[in-house]
Order: C-alpha cells, then sequence, then structure tokens
C-alpha cells in the first residue's frame, strides 16, 4: 500500500502524463484512451492503450515528433519508480470541445 507521500507524488505525475498526452494527442495511436509510463533506467516509454485494454503502440517510435519526445525524456527521464507504473487517462480534445 502506497504512503500518502507516494499516493501524492503518482497522482502529480499521473496529471502530469496527461497533460502532455493530451498536449500531442494527435501523434497517439488512433483509439488511445489511456497511457501506461514506464520509466527503466532513464529511458521514457510510454504504451497506449484502446477502450477495450488493447495495447495500440509504444511511444516514443519512429513518428513521434522531437518536440513530444524531448517533453517526455525531460520530464521524467530521471524519474525512479519502484515497481509499479503510472496510469494516465487521455481524450480528444476535439471531442470535447464538441460536446461543449
Amino acid at each position: 500500500m502506497p504512503t500518502p507521500e507516494q499516493q501524492e507524488e503518482y497522482t502529480r505525475l499521473s496529471a502530469q502524463l496527461q497533460s502532455i498526452g493530451q498536449r500531442y494527442f494527435k501523434e497517439l495511436p488512433h483509439g488511445s484512451v489511456s497511457l501506461v509510463l514506464t520509466v527503466n533506467q532513464g529511458n521514457v516509454l510510454v504504451e497506449a492503450y484502446d477502450r477495450m485494454g488493447r495495447k495500440l503502440g509504444e511511444i516514443p517510435n519512429q513518428w513521434t515528433s522531437k518536440e513530444f519526445r524531448s517533453e517526455l525524456e525531460t520530464a521524467f527521464a530521471k524519474l525512479t519508480l519502484r515497481d509499479e507504473n503510472i496510469t494516465t487517462i487521455v481524450s480528444n480534445p476535439m471531442r470535447l470541445s464538441a460536446n461543449s
């Protein structure tokens, strides 16, 4: 069970990942609704999943912009995660504005 401090940090990192994912939503695999961040020895990997929990792809990949890649590395490369991943929800910003 995470301590309150660990839970607070997880929440902060999840919000940060969500913000970056929303900003670069067009670069995510089509149908992405959730992102899972893993950091292994400074290597940042984000997996994108659909509504059914199927893995759609990994970021960064050959199509990832330098800006997106750089923002992920700047935000998370120095992060040390203890046997856990950071998970967040993303949604198409165009759908959000259409429903407003």
